[in-house]
């Protein structure tokens, strides 16, 4: 359980964050015992960063202590400077930008199959710039927080690696048999995982939304010219996510679905279709701790199911 005494702890210029810089190496941590949450993003979510971010803090333990790190390329100095200011006056919260762009040339163009290709810079959380991080929140930026995150970061993982919730659109996948492609061949999401992947648990595939990471242990067998050497050796449909689903297969601990309710799985609860209200009817969830706003459609941009949550906190950051 992290220190209840965030008081205890001060950084150096907490109320005039800047970003950190590739020479900031290793990246130190931002206080004794914190909750450590990265986020990836560029321009175009920067807004759906903040959002999101606002909700995590607004939900949060005042009684933690938050190291909140922003991976980042190509973020405007006026998008992250309206980022910085939600750290403004909560005491043990800090949030730091590092520009990636320094080693962007490790990851591929052809890796942005499913998202902006700056998701792939999860990855990075294995280089040995972040060896003071033993314990690591990965969220993405398309998600609402509805519950405390530090209830999930306290999560024991045992002898796994991570911690993630299954990928539930893969369902539906597998029921239609539609095709999913590697390397432009196509697959069924079943042979996908397992002859296109060679995974050895393919039940345990994870959607990469929400991911809690043992990077103390992860380091010890995995390193970075493995992770490229991966992520460039295919066209995946599903990108990093197919990655990091090879590299933690057999280590993963399956997390209910409320710590990462994807929207696919409520737009089959109310789709009007029985086969697909039964496919998916142990998932319905009251009580979602964290909303995932998956597909290309985004609250931000579209009419989307489960839109009243962004558009609640959006509504309470704008008129802060």
């Amino acid at each position: 359980m992290a220190e209840k005494t965030w008081h205890r702890w001060k950084t150096k210029d907490s109320n005039k964050l800047k970003g950190e810089k590739m020479e900031d190496y290793p990246l130190q941590t931002a206080f004794g015992t914190p909750v450590n949450i990265c986020f990836v993003s560029d321009e175009g979510y920067a807004e759906p960063l903040r959002t999101a971010l606002y909700s995590l803090l607004c939900n949060r333990d005042k009684m933690r202590l938050y190291d909140i790190l922003i991976l980042y390329e190509n973020i405007s100095e006026e998008a992250k400077a309206r980022t910085l200011q939600l750290a403004e006056g909560e005491n043990g919260v800090r949030i730091r930008f590092i520009d990636i762009a320094p080693v962007r040339g490790h990851f591929p163009e052809t890796a942005n199959a499913y998202y902006t290709a700056a998701i792939n810079y999860r990855l990075y959380l294995f280089d040995k710039m972040f060896t003071n991080y033993g314990k690591m929140l990965y969220l993405d930026c398309d998600m609402i927080f509805l519950d405390d995150v530090s209830k999930l970061f306290d999560t024991e993982l045992g002898e796994r690696e991570v911690a993630a919730v299954r990928a539930e659109d893969f369902r539906v996948l597998s029921k239609t048999r539609r095709a999913v492609y590697l390397d432009d061949y196509p697959y069924n999401v079943d042979n996908y995982r397992t002859d296109g992947l060679g995974m050895q648990h393919p039940e345990d595939y994870f959607n990469s939304g929400v991911l809690l990471l043992d990077l103390e242990k992860a380091r010890q067998r995995i390193t970075m010219p493995q992770i490229y050497e991966l992520l460039a050796g295919h066209k995946y449909t599903f990108s990093d996510q197919d990655v990091l689903n090879m590299l933690f297969d057999g280590r993963v601990l399956p997390l209910d679905i409320r710590w990462n309710y994807m929207t696919c799985v409520a737009e089959q609860l109310q789709s009007g279709n029985r086969y697909s209200e039964e496919l998916y009817a142990d998932l319905h969830r009251e009580n979602p701790a964290v909303i995932h706003y998956v597909g290309h459609k985004k609250p931000w941009n579209a009419d989307k199911i489960l839109s009243e949550h962004y558009e609640y906190y959006r509504g309470k950051l704008e008129n802060r």
